[in-house]
């Protein structure tokens, strides 16, 4: 049943990180609130303005600082921490800002906003009075399960640069010492999740703060992509939308399916350089980009680097998965792959093809294998996606409307 019980429209505000991966699970989200009658404005990068307006929403935008934050595929000592602080204060000087000129004299009734924007979006809803809304497009966080810890080292000294500066930040906005351990946790009292329960590393540990609603999948068009016509199987291979090209890993991929029994089709990522490749077998097809769900329904594998939206969209298809993870979070959701059945890891490390065609042949011979799968698609089915998310955000949002503290405050001059 819905949860919406106030009929005046809802004016939600979206503040994505700024990559294909952030934004891209947001949508559904949005189009089914506008379909509903509500109002959407992003804070987005430049980038994603297009993706942004084609879902019906607004787009207030700016140049984000991001530069190769979760891009690299080797990351040198400290690169990760680095990175993550120049991100912590471009959120503070340029996504902060941009929302609030944005929104100050059309104050929105909820904030999205995920773990990179963490500080631009709990204080923008703070000073607009807004609910402050977590989206999660990969695992979510609670007092169990910490990806933050996974992650950052703590005795790094960027650490505590960037502790001071959120400090300094909240503080400039009224947040006292008393108030900065709520703001500072990897989760909020409202959480978007967008995979299924299931697939959640500890999911049985959340409670009724997070919404598993699963991912936003939109099928392809009919026409749009067709197996071979032969009956040989047919392997996606993928490092993501905006990995770029890495030669080698393509290279090896294409030698270790068999033509005679495979089609392969690469998807190399936007602004791959598809000479860098060098030639490729004749079995091999390859794109700078095609909508994955074009191909999964028709495709034995995927071999991909543990993205979860390349993840989801193949367990919403029943597709296996053998993951070749890259850094940061991506071993941890390769290796979940792992513990539901439905997918093998291989290391990117001394990659070869022999290796590589084994761990595809042992997926799709274990008899384990396709039970799973179907256990999996039904979990990520039935999570409720687009709607249910909406669904949910109506609910929380017309309860905060009733208990809102009053008008926003005066931030005139705050941008």
């Amino acid at each position: 049943m819905p949860h919406r019980t106030d009929p005046r429209p809802l004016h939600c505000a979206v503040l994505p990180f700024a990559d294909f991966g952030h934004v891209a699970p947001s949508l559904g989200v949005a189009r089914a609130l506008i379909a509903a009658g509500h109002r959407v404005t992003y804070v987005v990068d430049e980038r994603y303005a297009g993706l942004v307006e084609e879902a019906g929403a607004r787009a207030v935008t700016y140049t984000s600082a991001r530069g190769e934050f979760y891009r690299a595929a080797d990351p040198a000592p400290g690169q990760l921490a680095a990175e993550g602080y120049a991100l912590l204060v471009d959120t503070i000087r340029t996504v902060f800002p941009a929302a609030l000129t944005a929104l100050a004299q059309d104050p929105p009734d909820a904030v999205l906003y995920d773990f990179e924007n963490v500080a631009a979006g709990r204080v923008a809803a703070r000073v607009l009075d807004a609910l402050p809304v977590q989206m999660f497009p990969s695992h979510a966080a609670n007092e169990t399960f910490s990806l933050r810890a996974q992650m950052w080292d703590r005795a790094d000294p960027v650490m505590a640069k960037g502790a001071g500066v959120l400090i300094e930040f909240m503080g400039e906005h009224g947040i006292g010492l008393d108030e900065m351990s709520r703001y500072g946790t990897e989760w909020d009292e409202h959480n978007l999740v967008f995979l299924p329960r299931d697939f959640q590393i500890e999911g049985d540990t959340f409670d009724d703060r997070f919404a598993f609603v699963g991912p936003m999948v939109t099928e392809a068009p009919a026409g749009l992509w067709s197996p071979p016509a032969d009956g040989r199987r047919t392997a996606l291979v993928s490092l993501g939308t905006e990995s770029g090209d890495r030669g080698d890993f393509f290279r090896t991929c294409a030698q270790a399916f068999d033509p005679a029994s495979w089609h392969v089709v690469m998807t190399l990522g936007h602004g791959a350089d598809r000479a860098q490749l060098g030639p490729l077998p004749a079995h091999v097809e390859v794109h700078e980009w095609l909508p994955h769900p074009a191909v999964l329904p028709h495709a034995d594998v995927l071999v991909c680097h543990a993205g979860m939206g390349s993840l989801m969209e193949a367990l919403y298809f029943a597709t296996p998965v053998v993951a070749i993870p890259r850094a940061h979070e991506l071993g941890l959701s390769a290796q979940r792959l792992e513990e539901c059945g439905v997918g093998r890891t291989l290391s990117r490390i001394d990659l070869d093809a022999e290796v590589h065609a084994g761990t595809v042949n042992g997926l799709l011979a274990d008899p384990g294998t396709p039970a799973a799968l179907r256990r999996m698609r039904a979990a990520v089915r039935d999570a409720g996606g687009a709607a249910r998310a909406a669904d949910t955000l109506q609910g929380w949002a017309a309860q905060h409307r009733r208990h809102r503290t009053g008008r926003p405050a005066d931030i005139s001059g705050a941008a």
